[in-house]
């Protein structure tokens, strides 16, 4: 749908001003925002929406009707596929041969905007998926970041928002920093709605630290939330109703957040889709620089394998530390406006070679003998909304139970 260029947009039913029933949309440098409609039911009724956006001291709303059939008539036509085409402006990575895969430092690598090389030897299945992934030409797409203020994939407290996995060492909370880098691939989960009302969010996501136990010492300013520098994919979902039918709206986005510096940082320029899969890693460096702690940066290097596009992110880490006492791969509920708020439903998902690199060079998995499963309850009721499981070498996997 075209709207405004770099808008922040608001999507509701047409005529309802009910806040708690929009949806907040991102729009990319040309004006298109991306969502999915799922109808329950064929009808003849129309359904109106409307998207307020807002862009560089310009306001405008852009209406949208659609009538879920299957026979297209000529007053609503079935949507046209969208063919992006190629531009004079466009910046192809060209694919390596296999010979200058394994030739090239890392520092050349991230030079020349490729991931991080894996151990062949100690992570035969992510170096797998990487030579995939730079034997192939893909497109860089700009690494513009648009702050959801509302939204907090945080640091970790409890269990109430995070299941998944996660190595620290960090002895009596006393950390010791081990990793420069984590890394993860997964396909992007379908999600649904698990209630009527309200928006509900899933991300999934690797990351550096994260664990508030080692605070209020080795935290940023003394505070109760640990350093954390994590990238993933924000997967969000509400239902609307016109006339007794149900329309399932959802909404995918890559994403970085420094933590506590940031809130969620999505990239209105690099489109998710459900299915898609994504090979995402995160470190810290200087600009175009392999793995160092001591970087001014925390990296993320995001591509989506499917569709053949990639980007890097650099994040100036400012005055928050990143230890490197802990690796995670984590499926979380992020708060929103300060309170946990419904999980959606994304049924299941697996993610491929969870790995990190230790300060030494060395390549390890995430279920060492010191990692620690993860799983998500409700805070009130105690019920256990989203489970992690070790599915075979190299692999977790996870299961939606509930939603609150």
């Amino acid at each position: 749908m075209k709207t405004l260029p770099k808008a922040v947009c608001e999507l509701h039913a047409d005529g309802d001003g009910d806040p708690s029933r929009s949806f907040k949309l991102f729009s990319d440098d040309e004006g298109m925002i991306r969502f999915n409609v799922n109808p329950s039911e064929e009808s003849e009724a129309i359904a109106a929406f409307a998207a307020d956006c807002s862009a560089d001291g310009q306001s405008r709303t852009f209406g949208l009707e659609l009538r879920p059939s299957s026979t297209p008539r000529l007053d609503m036509p079935a949507p046209v596929a969208e063919i992006r085409t190629p531009k004079p402006s466009d910046v192809i990575r060209p694919a390596l041969t296999k010979e200058e895969a394994l030739q090239l430092s890392d520092d050349e690598l991230v030079k020349r905007e490729y991931p991080v090389r894996p151990n062949p030897i100690q992570a035969p299945r992510p170096f797998a998926n990487w030579l995939q992934v730079v034997t192939k030409p893909a497109r860089r797409v700009d690494s513009r970041q648009m702050a959801y203020p509302e939204l907090r994939a945080s640091s970790q407290a409890n269990t109430n928002n995070w299941s998944g996995w996660d190595f620290k060492d960090a002895p009596n909370e006393e950390p010791n920093s081990i990793f420069d880098m984590v890394e993860g691939e997964w396909y992007v989960p379908t999600v649904t709605a698990p209630v009527s009302e309200g928006t509900s969010y899933s991300v999934l996501w690797v990351g550096l630290d994260g664990d508030d136990g080692i605070c209020p010492k080795y935290c940023p300013g003394n505070g109760q939330t640990s350093d954390l520098w994590q990238a993933g994919t924000l997967q969000q979902t509400i239902d609307h109703f016109f006339f007794g039918h149900q329309y399932s709206i959802s909404y995918y986005y890559a994403w970085t957040e420094l933590v506590p510096a940031q809130s969620l940082q999505v990239l209105p320029n690099f489109s998710v889709f459900p299915g898609d899969e994504m090979f995402i890693s995160v470190w810290v460096g200087n600009l175009v620089g392999s793995p160092s702690l001591s970087g001014a940066y925390g990296i993320a290097f995001v591509e989506d394998v499917t569709r053949g596009e990639y980007t890097y992110v650099y994040t100036p880490r400012g005055q928050v530390n990143i230890l490197g006492y802990q690796a995670e791969w984590i499926m979380e509920r992020p708060y929103e406006n300060g309170a946990l708020p419904n999980l959606s439903d994304y049924n299941n998902a697996y993610m491929y070679s969870p790995y990190s690199r230790l300060l030494n060079g060395e390549w390890v998995s995430y279920d060492q003998p010191n990692s620690q499963q993860l799983f998500m309850y409700d805070q009130n009721t105690g019920d256990l909304l989203s489970g992690s499981y070790s599915f075979g070498p190299g692999t977790i996997y996870f299961q939606w139970y509930n939603f609150q």
